[in-house]
């Protein structure tokens, strides 16, 4: 393998940071600027250095709580967007950033959270540091044409709301708190693809459209009316089809998969198998 050296990012590295994200995830120079004000700090991202230049990189956030049913709060971290330059791939230095980001994660929090990009990617990452499912999630995706769309659209609500709401709606289930930058980001991320938060008779859901799929990224209905839901943010933002994620313990459709992996600290009690995540920057 490249002799490598892991390290702190710098300033100088923002414009290899950079290059590293649109090449790895194509996002648009304002996104990457809008996450770095949201997240980027001193500890918040390592480098693997080689050649004298970041060959690679991944970001540490703050995480989301994670309660279980006995309210016993665990603290995560969140190692996100692992991004390598196409000529260093395949040479064990993306694993080797990854197992420091978890090492550093565990440092401050009591598990080491990682959602992977694909479900290829999963093995890698529980190979790559020992992580496991946390969070598990029921998705399925429904054709418009499978829908009523004859009723009312669902009524926008704010994101301070919206949490406000997913709070009480969670509460006694096992999920995590997903608030402050998180939130806010996930919010800017949804915006922009042109969706929204939305609630119907107290039940809610968070929306994103890319061109014909909309993105139903967590849809909550304890009374299980989450049909009813689908179907009146539906008449608010039209698409081909519908990719819907419900909580495992409420009704919902599609089939059950696993979610949110963690590496947990020896200390750290064992979350329950069906800890819904939600919302999550993907």
């Amino acid at each position: 393998m490249t002799d490598l050296h892991i390290r702190p990012w710098r300033r100088e590295d923002l414009p290899r940071l950079t290059q590293l994200w649109q090449t790895a995830f194509g996002d648009s120079l304002e996104y990457i600027d809008a996450f770095r004000s949201h997240f980027l700090q001193p500890d918040s991202c390592l480098v693997a250095e080689a050649d004298g230049r970041a060959v690679s990189a991944m970001y540490i956030l703050d995480g989301p709580l994670l309660f279980p049913p006995d309210g016993t709060a665990l603290s995560s971290a969140y190692t996100y967007a692992l991004a390598t330059a196409p000529a260093y791939r395949g040479r064990g230095i993306g694993t080797a950033v990854y197992r420091a980001c978890v090492a550093a994660a565990l440092e401050r929090a009591d598990a080491a959270c990682v959602l992977p990009a694909e479900p290829s990617l999963y093995p890698f990452y529980e190979k790559a540091a020992g992580c496991r499912p946390v969070s598990y999630v029921r998705e399925g995706v429904i054709p418009a044409g499978e829908l009523s769309l004859s009723g009312r659209p669902a009524g926008l609500i704010s994101p301070g709301e919206y949490y406000l709401r997913r709070k009480s709606l969670l509460r006694g289930t096992p999920y995590a708190v997903v608030s402050g930058p998180l939130l806010q980001m996930e919010s800017l991320q949804m915006q922009r693809a042109g969706g929204g938060f939305v609630s119907l008779e107290g039940d809610i859901a968070a929306v994103e459209m890319d061109g014909g799929l909309c993105r139903v990224l967590e849809l909550i209905s304890p009374t299980g009316s989450w049909r009813s839901l689908l179907e009146a943010l539906a008449v608010r933002f039209p698409a081909e089809r519908y990719a819907v994620r419900t909580p495992v313990y409420f009704p919902g459709p599609g089939e059950i998969r696993p979610f949110m992996l963690a590496a947990l600290a020896p200390t750290a009690p064992v979350p329950p198998v069906g800890l819904w995540w939600g919302l999550a920057l993907d």
